[in-house]
């Protein structure tokens, strides 16, 4: 019964990681259209107006999420603190250079490089956490590079520059993973197994996006004192809406498969969405959607496939 129990669970987590980057991918789509949708001068500050805009709703909803929940067992703010801010830091950090990079770039070009988040770990892990790589996640290494190399080698690699701040994104979300799995352990009070665990990744879910809007609600507020007729309208607010659904979904299905099969197996499934980005590109390229994404070649096509399959590949490597 444990053991059928266990594999349950692993085939939740599989599951809830692949929903995960589908959400992922369809919201980074959701920001690039809202980007093109203005002039070129334009642009940045309506990137930066749906990241904020949109973490707003979503404090908004973790908060009644959290009322909801009466987690009247969390331990003392001192003991999960820490872990929030930095968890909600990174986190907004990252993103905040991912909506500046999609005003110029296809999500489909974009996506699989965030793999190299394994090379970022990997360095943390052996430069600062001093714990020596074992010549497999040394192979993973070199296979997520092969794949950075294959990736900007084909018609739509990343401009030097690009693929920069990509680096500091994934440095990001590194950070920020790292952060989530402290937050969930602190708030995992009990050591009831899986079901126990997941309580506290909903919670932690919750608390990170209500540090988030706390963060960005200021901003919002300061926008309405300048503008109240055009911060108060609906058309301001549908974008930031439709994103915020589909990116909370998208997280609350990433915490869910932390919860069950770890921080560690997690990314692996959660990087399939560098192929799903490449795959749904293609799809609304073929249906005319240019101004989204490019329609490239099939060789440039199958090569931008091969390189995030073999970017998912490194990843699997560098945990199995």
């Amino acid at each position: 019964m444990t053991a059928s129990l266990a594999a349950v669970s692993t085939w939740l987590g599989i599951a809830a990681g692949l929903f995960s980057g589908a959400c992922m991918s369809l919201s980074y789509l959701l920001s690039r259209h809202h980007a093109i949708g203005h002039p070129a001068e334009a642009r940045q500050g309506a990137a930066l107006g749906l990241l904020v805009r949109s973490h707003v709703v979503m404090g908004v909803v973790a908060t009644a999420g959290i009322i909801l929940l009466q987690p009247l067992a969390l331990p003392p703010l001192a003991r999960f603190i820490g872990p929030l801010v930095g968890a909600a830091g990174f986190y907004l950090l990252g993103n905040i250079i991912i909506f500046s990079l999609l005003r110029t770039l296809e999500a489909s070009r974009l996506t699989p490089f965030l793999g190299l988040k394994v090379f970022i770990l990997a360095l943390i892990v052996a430069i600062f956490l001093r714990e020596p790589l074992s010549a497999t996640q040394w192979l993973a290494v070199g296979l997520s590079v092969a794949a950075t190399a294959l990736l900007q080698g084909t018609a739509g690699g990343l401009p030097r520059a690009a693929l920069g701040r990509v680096l500091i994104v994934c440095l990001c979300f590194a950070l920020s993973d790292l952060f989530i799995v402290r937050l969930i352990d602190a708030l995992h009070a009990s050591g009831a197994g899986p079901s126990g665990r997941l309580f506290a990744a909903v919670v932690g879910m919750l608390l990170n996006y209500v540090a988030c809007g706390l963060v960005c609600g200021p901003i919002v507020l300061a926008g309405w004192c300048r503008r109240p007729a055009a911060g108060m309208a609906w058309p301001a607010w549908r974008m930031p809406v439709a994103y915020a659904c589909t990116w909370l979904l998208a997280m609350a299905s990433l915490y869910a498969c932390f919860a069950l099969v770890g921080a560690v197996f997690g990314n692996v499934v959660q990087s399939t969405r560098g192929i799903m980005s490449v795959v749904i590109g293609a799809v609304l390229a073929h249906l005319g959607w240019h101004e989204l994404e490019q329609q490239v070649d099939r060789a440039t096509l199958v090569r931008r496939i091969g390189a995030a399959c073999l970017m998912t590949a490194a990843i699997a490597v560098y945990v199995l």
